[in-house]
């Protein structure tokens, strides 16, 4: 009798940015070279959410410098992706931007399923400053509120991530350049991914405007 093993099969643990399919990349636009004119226009497609649907050439031409997790946990797809724009028509300040990470088209399946993560973008250039000078609340308390079971702070490549973790999942708050991110996963996703996804990032507008 003969008996053969199957080889191992390995299952990736992360996946490219590169590789991801963002639902609004077919938003038409024209105003990218003119921030203040494109704020207006994506502001006269609110539906009435501050959340409005923007494609990641508007986010990355009104958020300048905005970056990207490079790596995201295997089974992202999708991206969804918002400008945040007050009922004044200005841009806010927190958040100003909002990326759903999905393992499905966004929407099609409900949030608890489908949506793996959201990472917020806040322009917050005076903490940013004064962290980069070393003053500043560095402690838990700057983030941690009632839901908050578990905070730590950790040294992701040489930069200070606050880790809060809660029954609903773990959020990764932290710092680059003017902005503030803060990387919300679901409970389903490992935490060991969220912090790869904080590791390393990319430029927005270098993932480039086209589906893939």
């Amino acid at each position: 009798m003969v008996t053969t093993t199957a080889p191992p099969v390995t299952v990736p643990e992360f996946s490219s940015a590169a590789n991801l399919q963002w639902s609004n990349d077919e938003i038409v636009t024209e105003n990218l070279a003119d921030p203040e004119a494109l704020i207006a226009e994506v502001f006269a497609r609110r539906e009435g959410d501050r959340f409005v649907q923007a494609s990641r050439a508007e986010i990355a031409a009104v958020l300048q410098r905005v970056r990207f997790p490079a790596d995201l946990p295997y089974g992202a797809e999708w991206v969804s992706s918002q400008l945040v724009i007050e009922n004044s028509g200005e841009l806010s300040d927190d958040p100003s931007a909002a990326f759903g990470i999905w393992s499905a088209e966004p929407y099609s399946r409900s949030r608890s399923v489908a949506q793996m993560a959201v990472l917020q973008v806040t322009n917050d250039k005076e903490t940013a400053a004064e962290l980069a000078q070393g003053e500043g609340d560095v402690s838990c308390a700057r983030f941690a509120d009632e839901f908050t079971d578990q905070c730590d702070i950790l040294d992701v490549n040489g930069r200070q991530v606050w880790r809060l973790s809660s029954a609903g999942g773990t959020t990764l708050i932290w710092f680059e350049d003017a902005y503030r991110y803060e990387l919300y996963g679901r409970s389903f996703v490992a935490q060991d991914a969220l912090v790869v996804m904080a590791a390393e990032s990319v430029l927005l507008d270098e993932l480039g405007t086209a589906s893939s």
